[in-house]
């Protein structure tokens, strides 16, 4: 047997130190925000468990079963929910007296006792064990009075405000202490417990940390009482200030207490307080402690309550410190907005003012274009000599009447492209403002890794000039809407061009709708599309050469393609 204990001693030590080398913290933030959020089902079977003791309770014939019933519920409720288990520990303590078994009776007072000392009842947890102080007890027994005896003064030293009383209380406990580790073997796990514990809290840890191996050599995983070794063994780590192993052993109590539907828990509010101290991580330490709060709030002892509720004070100070700063940035955007907003009023109020300036000119044009109609007409009556001269102006007039359509057709163009000009700027600002966001968010949670590839990605460019080219082709098309109809009616049959998606361009269209634009240039139509100058002059000759009248004159012709719309 203590082969056995020698092994296991070494294997635990050995995964001990293996786990201190290669401790993945976000590995197990993953696996302890999995079972957060399985942990109604965690939950549902533990319920599901009691509901079937219950059944058998009910169907008892007699005070013997009740009571062999009624201290297996105890058992199950005993870290799950505080009143069912003080319940069903009256419910042993009724029948044992109705039984007249002394023995039963001290073993529901002693787990009384206990479940009192553990949940802050002092007053009521020293009566009981006073009941048994004097009643024989068999080895076992006599190690739980004095461990439950030991934890009672411990806690009453550690909560008490009166520092004389504190020092007494502390007394008894070490003094009963001492008793325990007098009577326990030294290979036992409660030795090594108490003397784990016992070193810790007087500064030695080096001292402590294997007699906390040892400790966890003697217990079992996925137990309540692997997850009290695991929250003690994080203490020692604490006080060593290494910080990993301290969350290590922390988040192994956590994931314990979740799995086993223990609502006793003191593992995940203290991750939750070192992760808000150390890291500034309040979301995941907000959600670590309403979790916790709320399996305390199930399990309803009113000392753990008193313990987390300074630590929900801290995130809600950091919460509202947060708030704060959050609502200055926001102030800044907002004013940087603003000024924005400002200079595009400032261009709209520009571009109406030549607005204005063109129809004046369309107006005086239109005046001019009447009197010469008006002296055509004299002229042709009064002189047939002047009749070639009348001609001349009627080719002026003409000629005239051609400026002016242009010059509506150029007003219509840009009023069109004014509106849609301010609705991808506004579009634009919107997504450099989501796109600041995100790489705030992720310089905040120290993302650089992902920051690195959103940047390095050039996804983003080539998705813009999608969405340039879609804009410019449905604003365009919207404003000729004939345009590719009558650019295929310029070329031979057998060459004309149709684009793969309704209302979109290709790139010959598209070519060609800026020159019908205005824009013939091929350094300014490349720029625009992202090709090479070369390129565009390729692709021109190209469209050129399937002309079907005179090529010189085909871009002439694409220009004045819906003209008369």
């Amino acid at each position: 047997m203590r082969r056995v204990a020698f092994f296991l001693f070494f294997f635990c030590w050995g995964n001990a130190a293996f786990a201190q080398q290669s401790v993945s913290l976000d590995a197990l933030y993953k696996e302890l925000d999995a079972a957060i959020d399985s942990a109604a089902i965690f939950q549902k079977k533990k319920t599901d468990a009691i509901d079937i003791l219950k059944k058998q309770y009910a169907s008892c014939r007699d005070d013997e079963e009740r009571y062999r019933f009624a201290w297996s519920l105890y058992r199950e409720y005993v870290a799950f929910v505080n009143d069912s288990t003080l319940a069903y520990l009256q419910q042993c303590l009724h029948y044992a007296r109705r039984l007249q078994r002394s023995d039963l009776l001290a073993q529901a007072e002693l787990a009384m006792a206990h479940q009192l000392a553990e949940t802050g009842f002092y007053s009521e947890a020293e009566i009981h064990f006073n009941r048994i102080a004097n009643e024989p007890m068999d080895s076992a027994m006599h190690i739980s009075y004095l461990l439950g005896r030991n934890h009672l003064y411990g806690e009453m030293g550690f909560y008490s405000h009166d520092p004389e009383l504190s020092q007494h209380f502390h007394s008894k406990a070490n003094a009963l202490r001492d008793s325990l580790l007098a009577l326990l073997p030294h290979d036992s796990g409660t030795y090594c417990e108490l003397m784990s514990r016992m070193l810790n809290n007087r500064g030695n840890t080096d001292e402590a940390l294997p007699y906390s191996d040892q400790w966890l050599a003697h217990v079992k995983p996925a137990t309540r009482d692997y997850a009290i070794m695991a929250f003690f063994r994080s203490e020692i780590y604490k006080r060593k200030e290494d910080v990993t192993m301290q969350r290590y052993w922390l988040i192994q109590s956590a994931l314990t207490d979740i799995r086993q539907a223990i609502m006793d828990q003191s593992a995940l509010w203290s991750l939750a307080n070192s992760i808000m101290q150390d890291d500034g991580d309040l979301d995941r330490a907000y959600r670590y402690m309403d979790f916790s709060w709320g399996c305390i709030s199930q399990f309803s002892p009113h000392m753990r309550s008193w313990l987390v509720s300074p630590i929900l004070t801290r995130i809600n100070d950091k919460y509202k410190a947060n708030l704060h700063q959050a609502n200055s940035n926001l102030r800044w955007t907002i004013g940087a907005i603003s000024l924005l907003v400002i200079g595009l009023l400032v261009l709209l109020l520009y571009v109406q003012k030549k607005r204005k300036q063109l129809a004046e000119a369309k107006s005086e044009l239109a005046a001019a274009n009447e009197q010469l109609s008006a002296l055509n007409g004299q002229l042709s009556v009064n002189n047939d000599n002047l009749s070639e001269a009348n001609r001349m102006l009627s080719d002026i007039n003409g000629q005239l009447r051609q400026a002016v359509m242009r010059l509506n057709d150029s007003n219509r163009v840009k009023d069109e492209y004014i509106g849609k000009f301010l609705s991808i700027c506004s579009e634009y600002i919107d997504k450099l403002d989501n796109y600041r966001i995100r790489v705030n968010r992720k310089l905040k949670a120290g993302q650089h890794a992902d920051l690195l590839r959103m940047t390095s990605s050039e996804q983003l460019k080539e998705d813009e000039l999608k969405e340039l080219f879609d804009n410019f082709d449905q604003v365009f098309l919207h404003l000729f809407p004939t345009f590719i109809a009558d650019f295929n009616a310029l070329l031979r049959p057998g060459e004309q061009i149709t684009p793969s998606a309704e209302n979109r361009l290709n790139t010959d269209l598209r070519i060609f709708a800026l020159i019908r634009l205005g824009i013939d240039e091929s350094s300014k139509i490349a720029e625009f599309l992202h090709y090479s100058p070369n390129s565009i002059y390729a692709y021109r000759a190209r469209i050129k050469n399937k002309a079907a009248g005179n090529r010189d004159n085909f871009e002439n012709m694409v220009k004045v393609i819906g003209l008369n719309q």
